[in-house]
C-alpha cells in the first residue's frame, strides 16, 4: 500500500526530530515532499511522464530521505565546504536533486 503525503509528513518530521504536534514547518517540509516527488518522476520516467502521477513505491523512501537530505541543507546553499572554529563541514550530497539521481534509476523507452 501506498504511503500517504501525511504519512510521509509525519515520517520526515519524526526523522528530522521535529515534534510532531508543532505545525510550523508543515508546509516547508510538505513543498519539499511534493519537489522531491516530481523530481523521482521526473528523472525515473524521463521518456515522458504524462502517465505517471505518484511516486512508484520503492522510491517512496528515497523520496522521504531526499526531503530530509534537503531540509537538512536548508541556509546552506550552493556551499561546497565550511569551516568554522575547526569545524569543517562538508555534505556527501550536494543537494536534494543529487540525492535523488543517486538513488533512482531512470528507464528508457525505446522508440
Amino acid at each position: 500500500m501506498a504511503m500517504t503525503d501525511e504519512a510521509k509528513l509525519q515520517m520526515v518530521k519524526a526523522l528530522l526530530d521535529i515534534d510532531e504536534t508543532d505545525t510550523a514547518e508543515d508546509n516547508a517540509i510538505l513543498v519539499y515532499l511534493t519537489a522531491a516527488a516530481n523530481e523521482i518522476i521526473t528523472w525515473r520516467y524521463s521518456y515522458g511522464t504524462e502517465e505517471v502521477t505518484e511516486v512508484p513505491r520503492e522510491y517512496e523512501m528515497t523520496q522521504v530521505w531526499a526531503v530530509v537530505n534537503g531540509y537538512s541543507q536548508g541556509g546552506a546553499e550552493g556551499q561546497t565546504q565550511h569551516s568554522e572554529n575547526g569545524i569543517n563541514r562538508t555534505f556527501k550530497y550536494a543537494d536534494m536533486l543529487a540525492y535523488i539521481r543517486a538513488h533512482v534509476i531512470p528507464l528508457c523507452k525505446l522508440v
